[in-house]
């Protein structure tokens, strides 16, 4: 766990530092508004990004434009537990656990059916094998091991990682895009 929480501090740091942050942004999203699996989803589940994530908003966007139904986590608590709810447009979502923004559960439908569904899951780093490196709070694997679809993570290339420490709880995504790849893991 230190080792992961080291490395989690590391690669925060690098990450807050990478240049041409929007530009890497943008390449990201049309990479996976390209890919055959984003392209045959009917939902996309997505997550909505910190200032040092890979901004998904135009993603989110394009797929509501498309017609698809597009989701997004609500926290639930502090230790792991989220749900999706749905969206029609980014003004559904308020700031909620973390300062992150999520849905208005008041007025947004949670997601019930995960059929034909793809989740776009942000990390810090990701391996070759598909494991993560996230906040460590474990939200991400704890829903992932209660579902079977497709998911998709989302990374810049230079965190691209031959390996990362995994925990017995870790789950693999299916799929990693970068600014300059798909590749199916």
């Amino acid at each position: 766990m230190q080792i992961k929480n080291e490395l989690r501090q590391e690669l925060k740091t690098q990450r807050k530092n990478i240049k041409n942050k929007s530009f890497l942004d943008e390449r990201i999203c049309t990479n996976l508004i390209n890919c055959d699996v984003y392209n045959k989803a009917k939902t996309v589940l997505f997550y909505a990004a910190l200032d040092d994530e890979i901004n998904v908003d135009k993603c989110i966007e394009n797929a509501l434009i498309s017609g698809k139904m597009v989701a997004l986590p609500a926290c639930l608590d502090s230790v792991g537990n989220m749900k999706y709810y749905f969206i029609n447009s980014l003004a559904d979502l308020k700031t909620g656990f973390f300062g992150l923004r999520e849905p208005d559960t008041e007025i947004c439908q949670e997601v019930t059916d995960f059929k034909d569904s793809i989740c776009i899951v942000p990390a810090i780093a990701f391996d070759k094998q598909g494991y993560r490196l996230g906040y460590g709070k474990g939200y991400y694997d704890r829903f992932l091991q209660n579902f079977s679809f497709i998911s998709v993570g989302l990374c810049y290339n230079e965190f691209v990682k031959d390996s990362l420490p995994i925990g017995e709880y870790d789950v693999p995504v299916n799929y990693i895009i970068t600014e300059n790849d798909i590749f199916s893991v």
